[in-house]
């Protein structure tokens, strides 16, 4: 038996946003069908050196099979702010995929947190397929760091984007995307000093920030307007004001159990100022039509991403099977 092992460029070889879209698109369609075997999270804060500061890392590790894969998958995602003062990536993780009928282990996928990013920039775009108003007037990014990025690309390939609004803590880090933006897809951006800016005058808000505190108010929110909340996927996160989902028309989570526990449904749910029978439904069962997404140009809608196993379970998947399509170069471990 042999372990086949891709390095994080060749899976850059392998697939294309676009294609990263329509995978977990079908992933959220097959979890509204029940037919996905799904664990729960297991999530690491490792602490930091100093009392004061913030944690020193996370990780988190998720899994599921989809049922009819040749793969069952396993992920490991870490993250390490501190990392950028060492020189070394933020990001770093790996995917395993063990044969679904052997439990044999078939691939490593060395991606260094790659497929983690690129499977929720497209859980973002499916959100902004089936929930965006009709036309994106503007959108606001609430930070600009690597996954800001991987939210506009897989967005825009999905829906028309014609001006964008930035706000980062990091000002460098929002003027760089801008510039990215305009050069890449010739989209007007500007870069604003406050997040207030930011949303007032948008109607789709993408947030992707590591905060522990809200940063986006109600107030701010206005009619018709879309916000896709990415950054909170581990426990202690938030970026939406707990207000802001209880005054929106429809709220939606990508894994209704995973919200309750962390992510913005979980705050709210704390705050009181939601309960479980007030969230719409999970944003897989929009795309097979259980249940309707926008009804109405004027309704606020908030999407609660936390990232579900599911979607490695399909990255991973899409990998391997272009790869071996297109003769990528495999390294076996004997």
């Amino acid at each position: 038996m042999s372990t086949f092992m891709l390095n994080e460029e060749e899976i850059r070889q392998a697939i294309s946003t676009a294609e990263a879209v329509d995978a977990i698109e079908a992933a959220f369609a097959a979890l509204a069908h029940g037919k996905v075997s799904l664990p729960g999270v297991i999530n690491f804060t490792l602490p930091p050196v100093h009392s004061s500061e913030a944690p020193q890392g996370e990780s988190h590790v998720k899994g599921a099979h989809i049922a009819g894969a040749l793969h069952f998958v396993v992920k490991v995602a870490n993250s390490f702010p501190g990392n950028r003062d060492l020189g070394i990536p933020v990001s770093s993780g790996l995917m395993l995929a063990f044969d679904a009928i052997t439990g044999v282990l078939d691939a490593i996928l060395l991606d260094n947190g790659y497929l983690t990013d690129l499977r929720t920039g497209a859980a973002g775009a499916v959100a902004a397929r089936y929930l965006a108003p009709s036309i994106i007037h503007q959108a606001a990014f609430i930070g600009a760091g690597a996954q800001a990025r991987f939210q506009f690309r897989a967005i825009a390939s999905a829906r028309d984007i014609s001006s964008v609004s930035v706000w980062s803590r990091n000002p460098a880090n929002a003027d760089g995307f801008a510039r990215e933006i305009v050069d890449d897809r010739g989209c007007d951006a500007q870069v604003v000093k406050t997040v207030e800016e930011a949303v007032r005058n948008s109607n789709l808000i993408i947030t992707t920030t590591p905060s522990r505190q809200p940063l986006v108010s109600a107030d701010w929110v206005q009619p018709g307007t879309t916000i896709i909340a990415v950054g909170s996927d581990t426990p202690g996160k938030q970026e939406l004001d707990a207000s802001l989902l209880a005054c929106a028309d429809l709220v939606f989570a990508d894994r209704l159990s995973q919200c309750a526990e962390f992510g913005e449904i979980h705050h709210a749910l704390r705050a009181n100022a939601l309960t479980l029978g007030d969230v719409a439904g999970e944003l897989g069962d929009v795309v097979v039509g259980h249940i309707p997404g926008r009804t109405a140009d004027d309704q606020i809608i908030v999407c609660d991403l936390t990232g579900v196993g599911v979607q490695d379970a399909a990255i991973a998947g899409l990998v391997l099977e272009k790869a071996r399509l297109s003769g990528l170069g495999w390294q076996q471990e004997q």
